[in-house]
């Protein structure tokens, strides 16, 4: 029997302090296209003619209730396996400190967004809300699981995310799951139950999650492969999940252990036998929140993420920081064609950017806005 370990485990203080020097010294540019959604197909007489991009009409915002400060940072968690144990072991930890992370960042105002609204700018976070990104890495059976009777397990990821929006009907259901499927033989199949593993993708989407990019093989051999190689990998991926989802945009990608090829570019778009792909973002192993999608310095491609823990630069870490840093935290305006700034902090936005994209850049000191367009 093939062990696993090898490629789904790794010291995680190692991953959290070399993501750690990443986090200080990225070579920074911004680019991002097209939003998710699971494309239909249609009959039409002839294709419409191209229709400009339109700037949607700027809400209003009561400052005396709500300071937003949209120039700030957002953690992406990234979870693997959850287990009934109460000790954290490698990549498995405990359903109920999951369930408790969650129940922390409700309290704490944050609400989930979608990876792919994100990086396009487009928040869709309540006024006063901070978002945060929940991500699943390698469609473990911890994260999604049916119990004999056909069930959802109460203690899987899933189960869990399904109870706290039923408990709280404002907690979205989103987060991305960058799953491995049946491409290679040698790992078990998506989410542990063979059976029911086109039934789980199809249940996620449908209720609001997405499917995310992980390659076929999971090796961080890729950094040596030629370039057709690494091709194969990336497209073999999205054709294994579009195997099971037809036609579904797969259009965000996890790299494991956070490991880039030599051509860079592959991460981006690529083809292989037929199947092209190309990502809104990449997005690495650790470890600190990222910046926001309109920041000069964002760059979509060299996305961090966050493990659960107490270790320096692990969640606990960073979300604490968040809350002594409120200058840091990303807090929404409620619009999600507006970025709203203080007159201090608006430096840090790229107003080109912001324009480019169709959206509204406004400014205030205090209670009085300073300037919107």
């Amino acid at each position: 029997m093939l062990d696993t370990t090898q490629r789904f485990h790794r010291p995680a203080l190692a991953r959290i302090a070399a993501a750690a020097v990443l986090f200080g010294g990225i070579s920074l540019a911004s680019g991002c296209k097209m939003p998710f959604h699971l494309h239909r197909e249609a009959k039409v007489a002839a294709p419409p003619k191209p229709v400009a991009p339109q700037q949607t009409a700027m809400l209003p915002l009561d400052l005396t209730k709500v300071q937003p400060n949209e120039a700030g940072m957002v953690p992406i968690l990234e979870y693997h396996d959850l287990v009934a144990s109460s000790k954290v072991s490698g990549y498995q930890y405990p359903a109920a400190s999951f369930r408790q992370d969650m129940e922390w960042l409700y309290a704490h105002n944050y609400r989930p967004i979608s990876l792919s609204e994100y990086v396009q700018g487009r928040i869709d976070c309540p006024a006063g809300m901070s978002p945060v990104i929940l991500t699943f890495d390698d469609a473990l059976k911890g994260q999604f699981y049916y119990t004999p009777d056909g069930k959802i397990d109460p203690n899987c990821a899933v189960g869990i995310l399904d109870d706290m929006h039923a408990r709280h009907p404002d907690w979205p259901q989103k987060g991305t799951f960058f799953v491995l499927t049946n491409g290679d033989p040698k790992l078990p199949p998506a989410f542990y139950q063979a059976q029911y593993a086109q039934g789980k993708m199809d249940y996620l989407v449908k209720e609001g999650y997405e499917i995310g990019n992980h390659t076929i093989h999971h090796l961080a051999g890729i950094r040596h492969w030629p370039d057709t190689k690494v091709e194969a990998e990336f497209a073999g991926a999205v054709k294994n999940i579009q195997a099971m989802l037809p036609n579904y945009d797969v259009n965000t990608l996890a790299l494991p252990f956070g490991v880039y090829p030599k051509n860079q570019k592959l991460v981006i778009s690529g083809e292989s036998d037929g199947m092209k792909y190309h990502n809104l973002c990449a997005l690495l192993a650790g470890a600190a929140p990222v910046r926001s999608p309109m920041d000069k310095d964002f760059n979509p491609y060299r996305m961090q993420r966050i493990i659960p823990g107490t270790e320096k630069f692990a969640m606990k870490y960073w979300l604490d920081w968040l809350e002594k840093n409120k200058s840091e935290k990303f807090v929404s305006d409620g619009d999600p064609n507006t970025f709203t700034v203080n007159t201090i902090s608006s430096g840090k936005l790229d107003p080109a950017k912001i324009a480019k994209n169709h959206f509204h850049l406004r400014t205030y000191n205090g209670t009085t806005v300073a300037s919107s367009k």
